[in-house]
């Protein structure tokens, strides 16, 4: 797992006149770059999903909901951004396993990851909610609406990392 790498280099690294040469940690930055490529992914498939979102949501509400004059109804348009909002993490959780978390999910979907995968969009949902409402009180609008994209996407990709597609321990070759 790559959070202890992480939280290592504090005690290995050498110090200010100290004789140690070399460092065994890596660190922050070697887990940054190590982890690198899958936020760089996790980030293009979220970037889709956002588009997937939104064009369901207003798709819906201009092809049915204005139709039958459901447009003004708040449980009406509720219901057209949830499931813009499922749809979006569906096809988040199949681009994801089938790509950035390939190594990770061996390319299968299981129902008990989706469940994983739901819950942390539903903490990540949870974090952009509060985050835009403190951000909004200190900043302008227009500021406001991109603190929670980034606080989310830490959130997000923290836990389908940690949580939901965790490193596999590396196995040990058998020398029979």
């Amino acid at each position: 797992m790559w959070l202890p790498e992480l939280l290592k280099p504090c005690n290995d690294s050498p110090m200010m006149n100290d004789s140690r040469t070399t460092s065994t940690g890596g660190g922050f930055l070697r887990a940054l770059l190590r982890e690198g490529p899958k936020m760089a992914s996790f980030a293009v498939v979220g970037a889709l999903n956002g588009v997937v979102n939104y064009a369901i949501t207003v798709g819906m509400t201009f092809l049915v909901l204005v139709p039958l004059g459901l447009a003004t109804s708040d449980t009406a348009l509720g219901f057209a951004k949830f499931l813009g909002w499922v749809v979006a993490v569906s096809n988040s959780y199949v681009l994801n396993s089938l790509t950035t978390f390939a190594a990770e999910s061996g390319r299968r979907l299981s129902l008990a990851t989706y469940g994983r995968f739901v819950a942390s969009g539903v903490l990540g949902l949870a974090v952009e909610v509060a985050s835009f409402l403190l951000a909004v009180r200190y900043l302008p609008l227009g500021l406001a609406a991109i603190v929670p994209i980034g606080m989310s996407f830490v959130v997000n990709f923290g836990m389908t990392r940690l949580i939901v597609f965790p490193s596999k321990p590396a196995v040990p070759e058998d020398r029979a």
